[in-house]
């Protein structure tokens, strides 16, 4: 309560928050719609290209930047892991699996965040984390048992799945990479350079006839690929960064707890895919143990 009275925060942060959740929830059911008129090198590398030329005019804080081999190597890493390391696996993960599903499974993010700061930064590990932890391991574990329950599942769906675990797991570590980028150059400016720089590999994928297939997409494949390019890579970020420049991390945190249930509504409403009781269970567990491995504990300070 005291944190609430003593920082007020305008209507118009929420708003942002809300709106970039909305963008990266409807983000797997636009990729999978868009799979039908792509392969998934196509399509990522269609989405980059265009986001990269948004992200051009976020450069310009880098003329006062000193650069060094260590840092350059650095910056390769991030754009790498973020844009290759997490896409690449997303677009084939869901050729074979629901929105629905990839967006659950891409709210494990948080744990390997954790995970991943806890053994290479040597942050501490309190009993919530392993408690939660335990519990997203028991939702992980939930949706690959459809494997066994379901007949609809087989070997293909199994390997999309890890798939979108292996994009979860690199977004986390472009997560804690990027993080002393972001110090030196600030958020906007770290997020605009690393997507830029992660682009450039994709481009030996570049093929004339990737391009002439935009001329015959419907209009609902145009703005599918709107949200996926403009609003889900360039304008969520933007919108996030300015949201939690007026919140606390515990109250920012809260909004991505939403993502996956918007990729759920946003998967059946779009691709009227099924969701099944035991998606269900798994993501309330998966949620909620995210929810307990973020507790603060009493008396340590919140950013």
């Amino acid at each position: 309560m005291a944190l609430l009275i003593k920082k007020k925060v305008p209507v118009r942060a929420y708003s942002a928050l809300l709106l970039s959740t909305l963008c990266w929830g409807l983000a797997p059911v636009a990729t999978r719609y868009l799979l039908i008129s792509f392969t998934p090198l196509q399509l990522v590398l269609i989405r980059f290209v265009i986001a990269a030329l948004f992200f051009l005019p976020l450069l310009t804080p880098l003329r006062r930047f000193h650069w060094s081999v260590k840092k350059v190597s650095w910056v390769v890493f991030c754009g790498v892991a973020g844009v290759i390391g997490y896409n690449v696996p997303v677009a084939y993960g869901l050729r074979v699996i629901p929105s629905s599903l990839a967006g659950l499974l891409i709210a494990s993010e948080p744990i390997w965040i954790l995970l991943i700061a806890a053994f290479v930064l040597r942050e501490k590990i309190t009993w919530t984390m392993v408690i939660g932890l335990l519990l997203s391991v028991l939702g992980i574990t939930v949706l690959f048992g459809q494997a066994y329950v379901d007949a609809t599942w087989n070997m293909r769906n199994f390997a999309g799945a890890l798939l979108i675990l292996l994009a979860a797991f690199m977004w986390a570590m472009y997560t804690v990479s990027v993080r002393r980028l972001s110090k030196e150059v600030g958020a906007r400016t770290a997020t605009a350079l690393t997507m830029i720089v992660g682009t450039f590999p994709l481009l030996t994928w570049w093929d004339s006839h990737t391009w002439s297939l935009l001329r015959y997409l419907s209009g609902a494949a145009w703005i599918a690929l709107v949200l996926l390019t403009v609003g889900s890579t360039v304008a969520a970020t933007i919108l996030w960064n300015y949201g939690v420049a007026y919140t606390t991390s515990s109250q920012a945190s809260i909004f991505l707890y939403l993502i996956p249930l918007i990729s759920i509504i946003g998967g059946t409403l779009f691709l009227h895919e099924h969701t099944s009781i035991l998606t269900l269970l798994s993501g309330l567990l998966i949620l909620g143990g995210i929810a307990l491995g973020q507790l603060v504990r009493p008396g340590r300070a919140k950013n």
